[in-house]
């Protein structure tokens, strides 16, 4: 899970709305400090926050995570296109692959 881009997701759609960080917070029942500290990545929200946090922007919890899949962009079309590819595999066939996407990441950083 990228959560830097996840708070950055979360922070542009606040923006949009014209959400504070004070006013989501109060929508959300949670403190300020922790929408920010989700936005900065310093934070992890729970299932059940990030279903809030998706409610209450008016917007899907793919498209927080991922952003918006109808810009042809590459990144956002790479992600589309996986879920197409995938869409028929099996747990343990998704998993296989989550995992081969990590050791990749992980020669990456390494490699920096």
């Amino acid at each position: 899970m990228n959560y830097e881009l996840l708070g950055r997701h979360i922070r542009k759609q606040r923006k949009e709305k014209k959400y504070t960080l004070e006013q989501l917070a109060e929508k959300l029942d949670v403190s300020t400090t922790f929408i920010g500290q989700i936005e900065r990545a310093k934070g992890i929200p729970s299932l059940e926050t990030l279903v809030k946090i998706a409610n209450v922007l008016e917007i899907s919890i793919d498209s927080l995570l991922f952003g918006d899949l109808n810009n042809k962009s590459g990144n956002n079309y790479f992600v589309k296109k996986v879920a197409e590819l995938t869409e028929t595999f099996s747990p343990k066939e998704k998993e296989l692959l989550l995992k081969n996407i990590e050791i990749i990441n992980e020669y990456r950083n390494n490699a920096e």
